[in-house]
């Protein structure tokens, strides 16, 4: 009979081998016109939906670029995410909330103000999601020590500072989704010449992401994610490269989590 610290030590191995999602096969997914917004149901039914937040104005903030404007709904407050470049054509991202849809927004919060690029507004937009009141950030941004995937979120009024949780090459498009303490952060992979989709997941509301995995199989290619969550199920979806229409055919690859 093997030592109990031995079979325990099996377990503990078999634990650790289990991958962070457990995948079916991608299959395809339609997405008519002005329909961006994935979601999923529980039983693992993915679609994509049209965009219900409307914006009547958005923040007056110097040097703001338009098109990098993302928004989500919380309980009490609609938040909009946005890049404002600077003079050197280096850009900070804010975060604002508004408490009448939108009409009237309260003062810009920085979230991260280190980058160092020359793009101006040349960069993949921001991705935000709210969970309650607490408002969620994704981008893609070059910082002093390196180009990477950055996350941070507000609690309330206070800022958890921003994470690194890839470093690259090049920036990259993201996508973010969060319910409960748990977070999935989609994006294209940053290294490398095959483009891929990876996922970052947390349990601890971006804390820390605990486990990486790629979305896209070995023989796939993917660029443009989105990412949604219902309980134990995740979706995530991409297109091909070959599909240079963001509105055209997609695919969508259904996971359950731990």
């Amino acid at each position: 009979m093997r030592s109990l610290p031995f079979v325990l030590g099996l377990v503990l191995l078999g634990a650790c081998d289990k991958p962070p999602v457990d995948w079916s096969d991608p299959v395809p997914i339609g997405q008519a016109s002005g329909a961006r917004r994935l979601v999923v149901d529980s039983a693992g039914h993915a679609r994509f939906v049209a965009d219900s937040i409307a914006l009547p104005s958005v923040p007056n903030a110097p040097g703001l670029c338009a098109s990098s404007i993302r928004s989500a709904r919380g309980i009490s407050e609609l938040f909009v995410a946005w890049w404002s470049m600077r003079r050197d054509s280096s850009a900070v991202i804010y975060t604002a909330a508004s408490r009448d849809g939108g009409a009237t927004w309260g003062k810009s919060a920085p979230v991260d103000t280190s980058d160092v690029s020359t793009r101006g507004c040349d960069r993949p937009p921001p991705s935000v999601t709210a969970v309650g009141d607490d408002v969620y950030v994704a981008y893609s941004m070059s910082a002093s020590d390196g180009t990477a995937v950055w996350f941070a979120h507000f609690m309330g009024n206070m800022l958890h500072s921003p994470v690194a949780v890839i470093y690259g090459d090049h920036l990259v498009t993201t996508a973010l989704a969060a319910e409960g303490d748990r977070v999935a952060l989609a994006y294209e992979e940053p290294n490398g010449t095959r483009p891929r989709i990876e996922l970052a997941l947390s349990n601890t509301q971006g804390h820390i992401f605990e486990a990486h995995t790629t979305a896209t199989r070995d023989d796939d290619s993917g660029v443009d994610p989105a990412v949604a969550l219902a309980g134990d199920a995740i979706a995530v979806s991409w297109r091909t490269p070959a599909s240079s229409d963001t509105s055209g055919a997609r695919v969508v690859r259904i996971g359950r989590l731990p």
